[in-house]
């Protein structure tokens, strides 16, 4: 009897162990994958079907990491970024120029979207420039766009908080 409870507590103690390591495994960065398609499937239809048009430069199914898709809420509009970075393309020139990626922004109304600015930078951020939609643009040196209801135009600074 004696035995028994020993092998019964064992046994417990075995099968925690075992249920502790598998809940770690799924819960850890390094068993996410980087690029899955779940990220398009989640885009609006017009920009995954843009996307699709990339699968056969890139040699492969489009999937993306979580930050490819990035969006802001401002006044009212709502705008997507889209950051080719983290875009799964095997063969890299077909979205990339050098080491400047493309970087996409739409707005999207009434369910379309429509594309409103694309340009090969270093890095693109999206901002909320005193209610109005801006972009922060990196790549050989700084620009900052400001959404003028129409496109993404130029925002020329003079100094700090001085802009005309």
């Amino acid at each position: 009897m004696r035995k028994y409870g020993l092998f019964l507590a064992l046994g417990s103690i075995l099968s925690l162990i075992a249920a502790i390591g598998a809940a770690e495994g799924r819960g850890s960065i390094a068993s996410e994958r980087p690029y899955a398609a779940e990220h398009i499937d989640l885009l609006p239809v017009d920009i995954r079907h843009g996307l699709a048009r990339l699968e056969r430069p890139c040699g492969g199914k489009a999937a993306a990491t979580h930050y490819f898709s990035t969006t802001i809420d401002v006044g009212g509009l709502h705008f997507r970024s889209l950051h080719f970075e983290n875009f799964a393309c095997e063969r890299r020139e077909a979205i990339c120029r050098a080491e400047r990626c493309l970087h996409e922004v739409y707005l999207e109304r009434g369910g379309r979207s429509r594309r409103v600015f694309n340009a090969y930078v270093d890095d693109m951020k999206l901002i909320n420039a005193g209610g109005t939609v801006g972009l922060e643009l990196e790549g050989g040196r700084r620009a900052i766009l400001r959404w003028n209801g129409r496109t993404f135009a130029p925002v020329h600074s003079f100094g700090k908080g001085q802009e005309r």
